[in-house]
């Protein structure tokens, strides 16, 4: 085998290095795949990540294909002894030798290679991934800082300005001016967002107090997120209002926002008298835009409920 490296440009000894110094890099390639696997699991980047699988699924094949490469080049060198005995040195049967040893390390070399390229991606997913844990923690913070006493007219401060924000998003206040003090600039508690907070209140089915409790800041901090899940679960069926909970909640989010409904009472919800107002409410949406009544709610009721204006007063 050495001699027919020689014969393309490879010194044996050369050619000798080369072999054992691949085969290594294979070794600590695959060791560290390993380790990166090991944390890939731990970490749960593969769950943040699901396309990593196809990843580390690629750097599987790369190390099989790698290690038959290897099989393959000990089989050519043997191929190529053996036709060299029987073939009293044939210059044919020694370059088909060559061929398929040069083909074997070129496919080793290519493999390898593969191997480097897919651990750097997935060291840079996992480094992406650890970003990202860091910020999320630091989010989650300052959020406990935002809820971290309640609020009432007169107060200001950046977790004014916070809430102040979520009720501009969430389309119960309009865009307000900062009142300046000092030399920040932040949103004052006074009469327009103690309004607001009202309005946030009855589509939450909470009290209308206009004081904003740390309970409350924590739910309208999640408000966008609870009232499109409430949404989405009852736009898949069918469903009965008077007997499904969610659904009966989604439907009054909804009347609130639109001016139906004044008010309810979540924690009471499925008592009689909360179910007689959301269904009467939900009567009068129906007939004023031409259809029948019914207790039942889907999609096209739904759908047609959202595309409505939302109330402001």
């Amino acid at each position: 085998m050495l001699a027919s490296l020689s014969t393309i440009g490879i010194p044996a000894a050369q050619a000798t290095g080369t072999s054992g110094t691949m085969a290594r890099k294979e070794r600590e390639g695959n060791d560290a795949n390993t380790e990166m696997l090991s944390e890939v699991l731990s970490n749960g980047v593969l769950e943040s990540h699901p396309s990593l699988g196809e990843v580390l699924g690629h750097t599987a094949h790369s190390s099989h294909v790698s290690h038959v490469s290897h099989e393959s080049h000990t089989s050519s060198a043997h191929t190529s002894h053996v036709s060299s005995g029987i073939g009293g040195g044939s210059g044919s049967s020694s370059h088909t030798g060559i061929s398929n040893e040069a083909k074997g390390l070129l496919i080793g070399a290519g493999a390898a290679l593969a191997g480097i390229g897919v651990s750097l991606l997935v060291k840079h997913i996992i480094k992406t991934h650890k970003k990202h844990v860091a910020s999320r923690q630091a989010e989650i913070n300052s959020y406990h800082a935002y809820a971290s006493r309640d609020l009432s007219s007169g107060k200001y401060g950046n977790d004014v300005d916070r809430m102040t924000d979520f009720l501009i998003d969430n389309d119960v206040l309009e865009q307000v001016d900062r009142s300046y003090s000092h030399k920040w600039s932040h949103y004052k508690y006074d009469r327009k967002v103690k309004r607001s907070v009202k309005r946030m209140q009855a589509r939450m089915g909470r009290k209308k107090t206009g004081k904003a409790s740390t309970d409350f800041l924590i739910d309208l901090h999640q408000w966008k997120d609870t009232r499109q899940r409430l949404v989405n679960a009852a736009t898949k069926d069918s469903l009965d209002i008077t007997k499904d909970r969610n659904a009966l909640l989604a439907v009054a989010i909804l009347l609130v926002e639109k001016g139906y409904l004044k008010s309810y009472d979540a924690d009471d919800i499925m008592s009689e008298y909360e179910k007689s107002r959301i269904v009467r409410a939900y009567y009068a949406f129906l007939r004023e835009n031409g259809l029948p009544e019914t207790t039942l709610v889907d999609e096209r009721r739904l759908r047609l409920l959202i595309s409505l204006p939302n109330n402001q007063k």
